[in-house]
């Protein structure tokens, strides 16, 4: 069941939660605004969230990080905040740190940049933050059949010293 918020039940984001997260952390920037690492020139950005298993998954941008963010999409018995969870996503599995991210809840975060001091321009990020999402989204090609072809071919001595003579002399 689905409550005006976009949560069922048990308090899980039904939706894409970006929005949300996106409010959280712009309220958190009015904190975080005179530490070190924060980059006046960036902004909150979050990237539309892809549903992955029971995970919703998109990129966080904040003026201190650019992080994956897994928020999960039913209820889910997480580990607790501090540890260690293994996203299996399309493009292999990455560790992300789980933590609390206020009304979103929980949510496992895999820093992709931090401190941001190398980006100057909000739009770079976006356009970073949005390759970073596609790329773990593709599946990665499968491996070519150079070994199947080297194994079909008979080796000697020869051919393992002189590999180019030799593909020569058997032409």
């Amino acid at each position: 069941m689905r409550d005006d918020a976009g949560r069922d039940d048990a308090g899980r984001p039904t939706e894409d939660p970006g929005p949300r997260l996106a409010a959280w952390w712009r309220e958190v920037a009015q904190r975080m605004a005179d530490l070190p690492i924060y980059n006046p020139v960036l902004e909150v950005q979050v990237t539309d969230f892809r549903r992955h298993g029971d995970f919703h998954v998109g990129v966080g941008v904040t003026p201190w990080f650019m992080n994956v963010v897994a928020v999960p999409a039913r209820a889910r018995s997480m580990p607790a905040a501090g540890a260690t969870l293994v996203l299996d996503l399309p493009a292999g599995p990455i560790e992300a740190i789980v933590g609390e991210a206020g009304p979103v809840g929980t949510v496992a975060l895999a820093s992709l940049f931090s401190p941001m001091d190398m980006f100057d321009d909000p739009a770079a990020t976006r356009l970073v933050a949005e390759a970073a999402l596609e790329a773990l989204f593709e599946r990665p090609a499968p491996p070519e059949p150079i070994l199947e072809r080297q194994l079909a071919r008979p080796t000697d001595r020869r051919s393992l010293l002189f590999p180019r003579r030799s593909a020569e002399a058997a032409s």
